[in-house]
């Protein structure tokens, strides 16, 4: 009977070894020399104690995605990880996919509490591609170089670190997320081209340094009052694009600069603070100005998500001398003719002066 058995057993086995298929693998080295490649990769180290009614508790997740297959072809010294990287007749170049890490902290005692969490992601839509380039790095997806050199590449890159803590019936928190929005880059025939974000496109330039539209909201809480500074460069959408260019700089979207030398062009920036107290009460807000429709040369307003490095001086200014016309009702606050300035300013100055010598002319009496 145990013959039996036995014989049954190795029959299934030989059958299932007979009639498996190989495992699809997801890296491939062709003709390369030194090619790191590795897979998806999750770790989650985690820590916690408790003694005397006082607890502790950390955490730091990280993993780096990424699907599709990882491929390096008559590369040398290429490193690819999380997947969907591909790299033909490169040297140097570094391949990551979307990176997310999760590093928080609590702890708690005596009915108090405190916690804080930094969650920092590199995403990115796409796989990354090097071809002909040295010493290429590529973070997050989306990102293609193309005969270049010292490319820096990377997606959109987020992070919200927050903190939290109760005491004695009392909350505060606040936190500070940050944020470049895009994807996909670019680089062709460049030498030391940086790309964030993403939407960005150089292509025979040196040294052009391209982000995506950027945000940073901070936001701070106590009891019933809360405060927030939100600032954002750009947003508008569109891409940055340097042609035959050199020294280029260009944040927020919708720049292009072509046969320019050491151009700066930026997005429109805006900022808004706040603060806000009580449950009912409404909020007071700021808002800073914004230049999200820059003049051109001629004086005609460009399109929105357009920006070239041409720079002139606004045509609207009020020559000196000249009158304003009011635009509303009456004002409350006149202006000294032929200047355009703030005539309380100058009451308050006269006041000052006034009073100062009324005060040293009743000393004067006093001391003689």
């Amino acid at each position: 009977m145990r013959a039996r058995c036995l014989l049954v057993i190795a029959a299934v086995v030989a059958l299932t070894l007979g009639t498996a298929q190989t495992a699809l693998a997801d890296n491939d080295a062709t003709g390369s020399v030194g090619a790191v490649q590795t897979g998806p990769v999750g770790v989650t180290p985690t820590a916690d104690a408790s003694q005397a009614g006082a607890t502790v508790a950390a955490s730091v997740p990280v993993a780096v995605g990424g699907s599709g297959n990882n491929t390096a072809t008559n590369s040398v010294g290429a490193v690819q990880a999380g997947g969907g990287n591909t790299s033909n007749d490169s040297t140097g170049s570094v391949q990551v996919s979307s990176v997310s890490a999760s590093p928080s902290a609590s702890a708690g005692a005596s009915g108090s509490s405190a916690s804080a969490g930094v969650p920092v992601t590199v995403g990115g839509d796409g796989s990354n591609t090097a071809s002909g380039s040295t010493g290429a790095a590529q973070v997050g997806g989306g990102n293609s170089s193309g005969d270049s050199t010292g490319v820096l590449q990377s997606g959109s890159p987020q992070a919200s670190p927050a903190v939290g803590a109760s005491l004695v019936g009392e909350a505060v928190s606040a936190s500070a997320p940050v944020g470049v929005a895009g994807s996909g880059n670019s680089a062709a025939d460049s030498v030391g081209a940086a790309q964030v974000g993403g939407g960005n496109t150089v292509t025979r330039s040196f040294l052009a340094t391209q982000s995506g539209a950027v945000t940073a909201g901070t936001t701070a809480g106590a009891g019933g009052t809360t405060t927030s500074a939100p600032v954002t460069v750009g947003g508008g959408g569109g891409t940055n694009s340097a042609t035959d260019s050199i020294g280029t700089a260009q944040v927020g979207g919708g720049n292009t600069a072509t046969g320019s030398t050491g151009t700066v062009q930026s997005g429109p920036v805006g900022a808004t603070p706040s603060v806000a107290s009580g449950p009912t009460a409404t909020a007071a807000s700021t808002p800073a100005a914004s230049a999200s429709t820059p003049a051109s040369a001629t004086g005609v307003p460009s399109a929105p998500g357009t920006r070239t490095s041409e720079g002139a001086p606004s045509p609207n200014r009020n020559a000196f001398g000249a009158t304003k016309t009011p635009t509303g009702g009456p004002q409350t606050l006149g202006q000294l003719p032929f200047t355009g300035l703030g005539l309380l300013l100058f009451v308050l100055l006269g006041l000052t002066l006034v009073a100062t010598g009324l005060t040293t002319r009743a000393r004067t009496r006093l001391s003689v």
